[in-house]
């Protein structure tokens, strides 16, 4: 079972959205930005370190923007405040349980604490 499949395919789907917009507003900022979120997707999906890294602080900042517009009344910011929601809490817990597998293969089996 792959653990980040849940933010990898968000990432895509967030990919394809700003594919949409790129191609209905004619615009190559939002096809760069389309771009680098599938290739986000591609390196969360295959685990790379520092594709997870980059792609939690991403989805920090474009949660926090996306409240702002939804805070300033535009309804529509409410999806990407729940796609960037999910990757988040989906990338907290795989490190969460990647730290809990590491802490779990440092503690040698048959030493107790006296």
């Amino acid at each position: 079972m792959k653990r980040l499949r849940v933010a990898s395919s968000l990432l895509f789907l967030s990919g394809f959205l700003l594919l949409y917009y790129a191609y209905y507003l004619a615009s190559p900022i939002y096809l760069t930005f389309a771009i680098f979120n599938m290739g986000l997707g591609y390196g969360v999906g295959i685990e790379n370190k520092t594709a997870i890294k980059v792609a939690l602080i991403y989805a920090g900042v474009t949660f926090f923007f996306a409240l702002l517009f939804l805070i300033a009344g535009n309804p529509m910011a409410l999806v990407e405040v729940a796609i960037s929601f999910f990757i988040i809490h989906d990338i907290l817990s795989y490190i969460k349980a990647v730290v809990k597998e590491e802490e779990g293969e440092e503690k040698p089996k048959g030493e107790t604490k006296d």
